[in-house]
């Protein structure tokens, strides 16, 4: 499925036309990231499917929903898991060899992973935890994984059962802080203005 017809299917008429640089992007996380999520982010920009299931997007204001703010984050939480739970993280975060870097997170406290494994970004595959840090793996890319959440057939604990009929739909924003948790940080994605014509 490509990523119109997703965001068709997420209730988007269009691109909403997020763009980022991508250098300053990649240089900062120390990686390049897969082609399909540069897609996603330029058609879906910020937002969140049924107020759930969040995929972190770069160069927003809000800390909770940037992509390299979530991964210092989820270091953090890591962290504070071994020191409570006395259990060690269960897989390697990034930038580990073969660390898992985080991208998406749900509202229950679990969260979403590339397997940053091998050279080529657009063949990682996916892991994924529940908020008690118990790991999942997905056997797919990143599209194959935003299809099956969308469509509300993923076999992943940490992120399904919604309850609303699929496919889930896409609530946009614009990566505002609105205060309170995390961090304003100064923003440098911006939508794209639309060719008149």
């Amino acid at each position: 499925m490509s990523m119109e017809r997703l965001a068709a299917a997420a209730g988007l008429n269009g691109p909403r036309r997020y763009v980022v640089d991508w250098q300053r992007v990649e240089a900062s996380l120390g990686t390049r990231l897969p082609a399909d999520y540069r897609e996603y982010v330029y058609w879906f920009g910020p937002g969140n499917f049924q107020d759930e299931f969040v995929v972190c997007v770069p160069g927003v204001e809000n800390s909770n929903v940037e992509l390299a703010s979530r991964l210092r984050d989820e270091r953090d939480s890591g962290r504070l898991w071994t020191e409570v739970s006395g259990d060690p993280v269960p897989f390697p975060l990034f930038p580990e060899p073969a660390g898992w870097l985080p991208f998406a997170f749900t509202l229950e406290g679990g969260a979403v992973y590339w397997v940053t494994e091998g050279e080529d970004p657009d063949r990682w595959t996916i892991g994924a935890r529940d908020r008690m840090w118990r790991p999942e793996r997905f056997d797919g890319g990143f599209s194959e994984f935003l299809r099956e959440a969308v469509w509300d057939t993923i076999e992943l604990d940490a992120v399904q059962e919604y309850g609303d009929e699929p496919p889930l739909a896409f609530r946009p924003s614009d990566g505002a802080w609105i205060g309170g948790a995390g961090a304003r940080l100064e923003p440098y994605g911006s939508f794209e203005e639309a060719a008149e014509g």
